[in-house]
């Protein structure tokens, strides 16, 4: 009799492990999650002079632009980006949170390091975004509004206009 307990909860066990994963919570995954940002998403950023309307701004003539950008939203509100504007040596990953703000809309607030020649830290980069999530949770359209401060205090406004696609398998 335990003989056969045993075998039944092995099987059963292994059912389980074979389904894969089971989702809890809201039933959204990480990736075509379709209402929510959470997932990871490619972004391609241009980088432009401050205005208030941001959209119709020019864009900054110095460094490449536009580039791509990586970021992941994670559950609970967290985020990581990693821009490829300058090389890594010379800018640490950046950190944030974001929130929901309404209906496919969205903000984050992400901080990263720059690195002067010597490998020192230069300044900060401090990031608050907008965005408006697809209908479809695919893709977005976003406004960054960001201050670029270095370790002397002096800070540089800047924005930006973003496009982003959702990562799929």
């Amino acid at each position: 009799m335990n003989k056969f307990k045993l075998l039944a909860v092995g099987a059963a066990a292994s059912l389980l492990l074979a389904a894969g994963p089971v989702s809890a919570g809201n039933g959204s995954t990480s990736h075509g999650s379709g209402s929510s940002l959470q997932g990871a998403w490619e972004i391609e950023v241009i980088v432009r002079f401050p205005a208030d309307d941001c959209t119709k701004a020019d864009p900054v003539p110095f460094g490449p632009n536009p580039f791509p950008s990586f970021s992941t939203f994670h559950e609970g509100g967290t985020m990581n980006e990693h821009g490829s504007r300058s090389s890594p040596a010379n800018r640490s990953p950046g950190f944030g949170v974001w929130e929901r703000l309404g209906n496919r809309r969205y903000g984050y607030h992400l901080m990263f390091h720059s690195f002067g020649a010597d490998g020192l830290l230069a300044a900060t980069m401090d990031i608050s975004t907008r965005l408006v999530l697809a209908r479809d949770g695919d893709t977005f359209e976003g406004v960054s509004r960001f201050v670029f401060t270095s370790v002397d205090g002096t800070a540089q406004n800047f924005c930006a206009t973003m496009t982003g696609e959702r990562f799929t398998l």
